[in-house]
């Protein structure tokens, strides 16, 4: 019995040593599993951190691309009215610029008109100014003539009185 006991205590001891073996190795691969664990949990902090950073630093290229294309908006916005305002302001231009060249071809006719009956005018008082100066002469050289005739008659009356 003794010996009964003594082999049941070995083989106890036996199955003791071989559960505390494979239990070790079962302990060590939990533990380095656990450790690979905290390892890629920490990396996956690691990449989340990361992660974040370039989140929030996308975030804020993106409120500032937001900003410049407000700003880019908001000049385009003025410059569309600009613009405008510099479309309106061409239109009326080129409408005054008709209207003046029209008001210009307008007065040009007249003037037109008006030289030609100031030309006519003149011709017509170069004639009479002509004729006025045929007359003039033709007056004049009879009223020499007249004189003549009067001294040619005083010089007869006054050899006749002389005469007498």
């Amino acid at each position: 019995m003794k010996k009964g006991i003594l082999f049941i205590l070995f083989l106890v001891a036996a199955v003791s040593i071989v559960l505390l073996v494979k239990f070790t190795r079962e302990n060590s691969d939990v533990t380095r599993s656990l450790e690979e664990e905290r390892y890629s949990r920490m990396t996956a902090e690691q990449e989340l951190q990361k992660g974040e950073y370039r989140v929030k630093k996308l975030e804020a290229e993106l409120q500032a691309a937001q900003v410049k294309l407000s700003r880019i908006q908001e000049t385009l916005d003025k410059t569309k009215v600009e613009n405008g305002s510099l479309k309106s302001d061409l239109d009326s231009m080129q409408q005054e610029g008709r209207s003046q060249e029209d008001n210009l071809r307008r007065d040009l006719q007249q003037v037109k008109g008006i030289k030609t009956d100031l030309e006519q005018k003149l011709s017509e008082a170069q004639e009479a100014a002509g004729k006025a100066l045929d007359e003039a002469r033709q007056a004049k050289e009879r009223a020499e003539a007249a004189e003549r005739k009067v001294a040619q008659q005083q010089a007869a009356a006054a050899s006749l009185a002389a005469n007498k």
